[in-house]
């Protein structure tokens, strides 16, 4: 179970039978783990729970993660001599510290491949004295979901909505409420391969003929974001053009009066001043004299 620099550590005897323990006994015998969750880009709060009778000294201390069956534990954190040791995954480099009084162990910069099973081994003079189990599982918080609507209905219409939201860790699901009623929809989650966040969509067909409100959740991690929508429907426009206002009516009848009592003084005047010029015109053509020429250029008889 344990490399090679890890026998540094142990003396034969020590490490013959810690390997048996490790092999045998301890993945087997050892209690249901503590659940722990931690946020992603946070830190990881570990407890080992375990009550030390002496001296930090006397005890030699590991943290362990649990790869899998056959493999070796990656070394998360060791500690003998009362001081730690410089055996530790590169994983964990400059990352792990331990609580020297209750053996708790922090991760920080906690990330998608921190989550899975960790062990708190206990060692006092060569003897077991105890391990402890620890489940980290990690989160990371979903943005507040937006929704969009195709269209802004002013009477009875179906309508998509679309809800979208980003950047959370586990995978999620999603649900709709209309009316404070479940409504289950069609989403698509997709994963995020530099982040390892996931990206949430879905869409709700609804047929809307009156107010209705909507609302969009997103369920991961024994957690829930939501946003809601009040889906308002508008009053349609009228296909005949509203009435004018009363200032524009007052104004056209005044416009109208004036037009019918000038128009027509304007026309028998014009006709007047007509009659007169023809008059005249013929007087002067009477004595042989034409109105386009200067007196001057009169013909004489």
């Amino acid at each position: 179970m344990y490399t090679q620099k890890r026998e540094l550590i142990f003396s034969t005897p020590v490490l013959t039978w810690f390997l048996w323990l490790g092999l045998f006994v301890l993945p087997f015998g050892c209690s249901d783990p503590v659940q722990v969750t931690a946020k992603i880009g946070g830190v990881a709060t570990l407890p080992c729970n375990y009550k030390m009778q002496r001296p930090l000294a006397s005890y030699r201390i590991y943290w362990q993660k649990y790869v899998g069956p056959g493999i070796s534990d990656l070394v998360v954190i060791a500690y003998s001599n009362g001081e730690e040791n410089t055996v530790k995954d590169i994983q964990f480099q400059n990352r792990t510290k331990m609580d020297e009084k209750t053996l708790t162990l922090w991760i920080s910069s906690v990330n998608v491949s921190d989550q899975g099973k960790y062990r708190c081994i206990i060692l006092l003079e060569e003897e077991h004295k105890g391990d402890k189990w620890v489940h980290l599982s990690v989160s990371a918080d979903y943005r507040k979901p937006v929704i969009h609507v195709s269209h802004n209905p002013c009477g009875p219409a179906q309508l998509t909505l679309m809800c979208s939201s980003h950047g959370g860790y586990p995978e999620a699901t999603m649900s709709w409420l209309v009316n404070n009623e479940t409504v289950q929809c069609s989403y698509t989650s997709i994963k995020d391969n530099y982040t390892e966040s996931f990206n949430i969509t879905g869409n709700l067909q609804q047929n809307v003929s009156e107010d209705i409100l909507v609302q969009c959740r997103i369920h991961y991690a024994g957690l829930q974001v939501s946003t809601d929508h009040l889906l308002s429907i508008g009053k349609c426009a009228n296909s005949s053009p509203p009435p004018p206002p009363h200032g524009f009516i007052a104004a056209s009848i005044v416009i109208l009066v004036l037009a019918l009592v000038i128009v027509p003084t304007f026309l028998r005047c014009r006709r007047r001043n007509l009659l007169h010029r023809s008059t005249h015109q013929l007087t002067l053509e009477t004595f042989g004299i034409h109105p386009c020429y200067p007196l001057e250029h009169i013909p004489k008889k």
